[in-house]
C-alpha cells in the first residue's frame, strides 16, 4: 500500500523515481505542518538508494550531481515559476535523472495513520529562454546559550561567466531562528536578495526587482537566533533538537549559457571579515505578522485519529444497521439504523418491490449526545414509519430529511418533541420508477440554498434536484464510468463552498460537482474500488470504502482523506488494529457512512456488516482552535487554476509496504497554470514513467463485488 507512519522523532524517508524528459514551470505541494516537518525535493545524478524507498536523510547517490528543486515547510503555498522560466529535467545535458523526494516527520502519528504527502510537479515539453536553479545558502556554526540576538554568516564569491537573476527566496530554521537574510555585493554597493522571518509559512517568496549576479560578486547571507531558553550551546544539524540557517536563492540563466553550477550550487563559507559592511537591514526583525504565525504553526502534539469508542449499543437500544448519520445544528448526532431489519439477497424481488413491506416497529431515528467517549441518548424516533432506512441530513432550519430504498421515497419531517412529523414525501410508496415522480432505492440527500439534491441510487445513477416543497426541479448524471456519470451514487454531501461530492460507488470515485453536475474534480486512487461515503469538513474530503478488493481482505479498510482542489489522497486512518485479524481487535466490517463533526474535533462511521453493526468513533488529535489551514491568506504567488489536458503532473509519493518497500508516481488529473497554459503540450502515461507501481490496495474482506445487500 501506498502511505508512510513514521516510527520515530525526527523520522526522515525518502522516495525516489526516473525523471521524465521536461521543464518543470510549478510545484503544487501536498502537505501539512500538523503532520509533516519538512519536504525537499531534489534532482539527482543517481538516488542514494536503489531500493525506490528508504529511511535515513540520504538523497542523491556520489559520483553525480545533486540539485535542490524545490523546498516546503510551514504550509507553504503552491509555487509558479515566472514565464518562460523552468527548471530542466530528465535531459542528458541537465544530470537529473531521478527525482528524489525527502520527507521530515518531526514525530510518530497518534493512532492508525499512514501519511500520502508529496509534491505535483507541472511539467512542460518547451525549452523555455531560462533555467533556473537553487543555490543554498547554509551554515554550521554552533549556537551559544543566553543570548537574545546571535548571527550565524555565510559568504561565497561569485565565480562563473554566466550571470545569474535571482527571482525567488526562501527562509528555514528551526524554532529558534528569528530572520534569515542574504545581499549581494557588486562594485562595492549592496542589494537584498531577501528576508523573511523564518517562522512564516516558509515559501518560495517573489523578488520584486530583476537582480543580476556577475563574476566577483560577493553573495551573503546571516541567521539571527534568540537562544534566550536554551541553557547549552545548540548545534546545527536535522534533527529537532538542533537548529539550522538556511537560504534558499532560487535563481535562472540564459538557456544558451552555461550552467554555472553543473554539480549543484551550495555556500557554506564563513568569511568574516568579508562581513563586516553587511547591511543593518539584514539584521533588523520585520514586524509581526501573527496571522502568518497561525498559518505556519507546527503542532507540538503528535498529529492522530484516535479510535475513541465502537458503539453496539445507544442508551440500551442495540444498533441495527447503521445506515445514515447526520449532525444537526445543537451538535447532536441524528443516527439512522434499521433496527431488527437487514438487507440482504432476500429483501426485494427482480423488480425491485420490497417484500416485507410492512414497517420497522422499533425507533430508527436515534438522537446522542457525545461528551468524549461517554453517549446520552436524547430522543428516539420514527418508530413504525420506515420499511429500509438509507439516508439522512438536518439543514440549517433543523428540518431532517431521509431516504428509504425499501418504500423508494425521499421524505422532510420536523422533530416535536418526541414526535417525528412529516411534512411530505417525494416518491410513490413501494413504487420505484425512473421519471420525475418516482425513485428507485434513493440513497442520499443535502440541502444548498433553497435546493435540495437527492442520490437515486441503485436503479437510477442520477442526481435529482428538488425544491423545498419537494417538487421536482431538474436532474442529472446517467448511468456510466465517464465524467459526470454514475454507477450506484450512494451518497451526497455539500463542501462550504456550496458544491456537492457525490460518492460513485461502484466506479470508486467521489465526484465533486457544481450544482448543475458540472465535474470539479475527482477523488480515485488504486488503494480502493469503491466508496460508500463521503463527508467534507473545511479543505478536506474524507470517504470511505465499503468492502475490500478481493484478495486484500487481510490488510484492512481505512478512511481515506483527500484535499480539495487537488484531486489526491493525503492521508488515511482506521481502528487502531486495522490490518490485523478480528481476533486481535475489532476491524471495519461494511463501513456504510461516515460524518465529521461540526467543529472537525470527532469522526463517525456506520458499520452494517452482518452481526456487527456498529457506529465507530474517531477523535482528532491535535492542539486547541489548529483546525486545518484554508488557503484564505494570499501568499503572494499565483495559484494553480483548473483543468487543461495539454501538460504533465507528476505527484512524487512517500511508499510503504508491509513486505516491499518502493516508490509510485501518480499520474494525477491534469490542471493549468495561470503562466500560459499553452505552454503544456504532452501527457505521460503511466508507462513513460520508469518504474511499476506497488500494489496499493486497501481492503478487508466482507462480499463479494457488486452485491447490493447493503
Amino acid at each position: 500500500m501506498i502511505g508512510y507512519s513514521p516510527q520515530k522523532t525526527d523520522d526522515y524517508v525518502a522516495v525516489s523515481v526516473e525523471a521524465t524528459p521536461g521543464y518543470v514551470v510549478g510545484f503544487e505541494p501536498m502537505a501539512h505542518a500538523d503532520r509533516v516537518h519538512h519536504m525537499l525535493l531534489y534532482g539527482c545524478t543517481m538516488p542514494a538508494s536503489d531500493q525506490g524507498f528508504w529511511r535515513g536523510m540520504e538523497t542523491c547517490g556520489w559520483g553525480g550531481g545533486s540539485y535542490i528543486l524545490y523546498a516546503w515547510a510551514r504550509n507553504a503555498p503552491n509555487l509558479v515559476l515566472p514565464k518562460d522560466v523552468a527548471f530542466s529535467v530528465g535531459h542528458e545535458q541537465d544530470g537529473i535523472k531521478y527525482f528524489v523526494l525527502q520527507v521530515h516527520y518531526a514525530q510518530p502519528f497518534a493512532g492508525e495513520v499512514h501519511d500520502f504527502s508529496g509534491v505535483t510537479m507541472h511539467i512542460s515539453q518547451r525549452k523555455p529562454m531560462n533555467l533556473a536553479a537553487v543555490m543554498l545558502f547554509v551554515s554550521g556554526t554552533p549556537i551559544p546559550p543566553q543570548l537574545p540576538a546571535f548571527q550565524n554568516n555565510i559568504t561565497c564569491m561569485f565565480s562563473s561567466s554566466t550571470p545569474i537573476h535571482p527571482f525567488a527566496f526562501r527562509t528555514h530554521t528551526h524554532a529558534m531562528g528569528r530572520l534569515v537574510s542574504a545581499f549581494f555585493k557588486h562594485d562595492g554597493h549592496w542589494t537584498k536578495i531577501g528576508k523573511r522571518n523564518p517562522q512564516w509559512p516558509q515559501l518560495f517568496e517573489a523578488i520584486p526587482s530583476k537582480l543580476t549576479i556577475g563574476k566577483g560578486d560577493q553573495m551573503s547571507a546571516s541567521c539571527r537566533f534568540d537562544s534566550m531558553d536554551k541553557n547549552r550551546t545548540v548545534n546545527m544539524g536535522a534533527m529537532g533538537v538542533d537548529e539550522m540557517c538556511n537560504f534558499y536563492m532560487m535563481f535562472h540563466y540564459d538557456a544558451k549559457m552555461e550552467n554555472p553550477y553543473p554539480q549543484g550550487a551550495i555556500c557554506s563559507q564563513d568569511h568574516p571579515n568579508l562581513m563586516k559592511d553587511y547591511p543593518a537591514d539584514g539584521f533588523e526583525l520585520l514586524p509581526t505578522r501573527p496571522e502568518l504565525e497561525h498559518h505556519a504553526h507546527q503542532s507540538k502534539i503528535p498529529f492522530g485519529i484516535v479510535q475513541e469508542a465502537i458503539h453496539e449499543k445507544l442508551g440500551g437500544i442495540k444498533l441495527g444497521q447503521v445506515a445514515g448519520l447526520a449532525f444537526n445544528n445543537q451538535k447532536q448526532l441524528l443516527v439512522f439504523h434499521r433496527a431488527e431489519r437487514v438487507w440482504d439477497a432476500n429483501t426485494f424481488d427482480n423488480y425491485n418491490i420490497l417484500l416485507d413491506k410492512t414497517p420497522i416497529k422499533d425507533p430508527v431515528i436515534l438522537v446522542v449526545s457525545f461528551n468524549g467517549n461517554q453517549t446520552r441518548l436524547d430522543k428516539k424516533l420514527g418508530a413504525g414509519k420506515f420499511q429500509l432506512p438509507h439516508g439522512i441530513y438536518v439543514d440549517k432550519d433543523d428540518f431532517v430529511y431521509t431516504t428509504d430504498v425499501g418504500s423508494h421515497t425521499v421524505s422532510k419531517w420536523k422533530i416535536e418533541g418526541e414526535e417525528l412529523k412529516n411534512i411530505w414525501t417525494s416518491g410513490e410508496s413501494m413504487l420505484p420508477g425512473p421519471d420525475q415522480k418516482h425513485y428507485c432505492k434513493p440513497t442520499g440527500i443535502t440541502r444548498i440554498g433553497d435546493q435540495l439534491y437527492v442520490t437515486d441510487g441503485y436503479c437510477n445513477s442520477r442526481v435529482v434536484v428538488l425544491d423545498l416543497n419537494g417538487k421536482f426541479v431538474q436532474q442529472f448524471g446517467l448511468p456510466g464510468e465517464e465524467t459526470g456519470q454514475f454507477n450506484l451514487p450512494h451518497d451526497i454531501v455539500s463542501d462550504s463552498q456550496g458544491r456537492i461530492l457525490v460518492t460513485d460507488r461502484e466506479n470508486g470515485r467521489v465526484q465533486h460537482m457544481t450544482t448543475q453536475g458540472h465535474v470539479i474534480e475527482e477523488f480515485k486512487s488504486t488503494m480502493f474500488n469503491n466508496i460508500y461515503s463521503a463527508a467534507s469538513h473545511e479543505d478536506y474530503v474524507f470517504m470511505v470504502p465499503g468492502r475490500p478488493i478481493m484478495g486484500h481482505e487481510s490488510e484492512g479498510i481505512a478512511v481515506f482523506v483527500g484535499r480539495s482542489g487537488a484531486g489526491l489522497i493525503e492521508y488515511a486512518f482506521g481502528p487502531a488494529t486495522r490490518g490485523k485479524r478480528e481476533q486481535m481487535g475489532p476491524q471495519f466490517g461494511q463501513p456504510h457512512c461516515l460524518r465529521v463533526s461540526p467543529d472537525g474535533d470527532q469522526i463517525f462511521v456506520g458499520d452494517i456488516a452482518e452481526g456487527k453493526a456498529r457506529l465507530w468513533q474517531f477523535k482528532v488529535q491535535r492542539e486547541e482552535n489548529m483546525s486545518s489551514m484554508t488557503s484564505s491568506i494570499s501568499l503572494g504567488w499565483p495559484s494553480l487554476t483548473q483543468t487543461d489536458a495539454k501538460y504533465n503532473s507528476f505527484f512524487v509519493l512517500l511508499a510503504f509496504a508491509i513486505l516491499v518497500l518502493g516508490a509510485y508516481c501518480v499520474r494525477r488529473r491534469c490542471r493549468n497554470l495561470e503562466n500560459g497554459g499553452t505552454l503544456f503540450d504532452k501527457r505521460v502515461s503511466r508507462s513513460n514513467v520508469g518504474f511499476k507501481p506497488l500494489r496499493t490496495e486497501e481492503t478487508v474482506g466482507f462480499i463479494s463485488d457488486g452485491s447490493e445487500s447493503d
